[in-house]
């Protein structure tokens, strides 16, 4: 199942500023992810990492972002990534890791066999979040899920889950030679099949970044993009777009009330032996059956009741 906790901006906060670290702990977002990664220069990564624990560590005990870190990439270095993880997976305000560059099962059998000894009894589950950041990546993704859906992969449900796939658009176009453009129309076929393999496998599914942060059309334009071909939600490198991102995934005001009407008239179908009915809808009258009842009232009403009060 697609996990309650809403995913819809997962903020980045370089793990080398801890002007940004204190900062964001005020932000309203449904993650916070401090990056060790690609936001961090080579000779700051172990500052960096220093920075994020005592980042995690200030961080208050109530209800708010979810905390997550972007470590480096256990496909690329697995040193760094080692050690971000040994600092870091005792701690238990944190809640989530991102792993980049997935490329193999064996990046993220890696961190669960690290968190298997380095976690805390009582910590709360990891939430896992893989990164497809390259053509090979996303061939792969649906063995790698199953190979670590596997018995003898299958992480304790106490320890960690993987709740996401995330697309890296710029790895991404840089592994499978393409050119990026303000379209999308050179990434919506790979946005659609990662989407879509998460789907598949019960989780949610995370868009790229819009790198153009000082144009809110713009950014409004790829949020409604992305969620019309299935995301759940996108990341975040701003603390500007962070509101346009978490209302342009979430229902509106008048698509609650549609699914609303649109249940209690297939409930009132049903008492009459209806398989089908006709409601009217913003002055349309539409036909809803069965499937139509899921893609229009039940999916706006679970997500309309996904814990978006902090």
């Amino acid at each position: 199942m697609i996990p309650s906790r809403p995913t819809r901006a997962m903020l980045y906060v370089p793990g080398s500023s801890d002007k940004m670290i204190r900062k964001s702990h005020s932000i309203e977002v449904d993650t916070l992810i401090f990056d060790l990664e690609d936001s961090v220069a080579n000779h700051r990564k172990g500052a960096a990492r220093e920075s994020v624990y005592h980042g995690l560590r200030s961080a208050s005990s109530s209800k708010g972002p979810q905390r997550a870190v972007r470590i480096n990439p256990p496909s690329s270095d697995e040193n760094l990534a080692s050690d971000d993880l040994e600092l870091l997976l005792p701690l238990g305000q944190l809640e989530g890791l991102v792993i980049p560059k997935v490329e193999h099962e064996a990046d993220v059998a890696f961190v669960l066999s690290r968190a298997q000894q380095l976690r805390p009894p009582g910590s709360p589950p990891l939430s896992l979040t893989l990164c497809v950041e390259s053509a090979a990546s996303l061939l792969r993704m649906p063995s790698i899920l199953e190979t670590l859906s596997s018995t003898s992969h299958r992480p304790s449900s106490s320890l960690a889950h993987i709740s996401s796939l995330l697309f890296g658009s710029e790895d991404f176009c840089h592994s499978a030679g393409i050119i990026r453009t303000r379209s999308r129309r050179e990434l919506l076929m790979p946005r659609q099949q990662m989407a879509l393999i998460a789907k598949a496998y019960g989780m949610a599914a995370i868009d790229m970044v819009c790198i153009d942060y000082k144009d809110e059309e713009y950014l409004i334009e790829e949020c409604r993009d992305g969620a019309e071909i299935g995301f759940d939600g996108k990341q975040a490198i701003h603390p500007a777009q962070v509101a346009t991102i978490q209302k342009a995934f979430a229902p509106s005001e008048q698509e609650v009330a549609d699914a609303e009407k649109i249940k209690r008239a297939y409930e009132e179908g049903v008492k009459g032996h209806k398989g089908a009915v006709e409601v009217e809808l913003s002055g349309r009258s539409v036909m809803v059956d069965a499937p139509m009842l899921k893609v229009r009232a039940e999916d706006a009403a679970n997500v309309a009741t996904r814990g978006f009060v902090y």
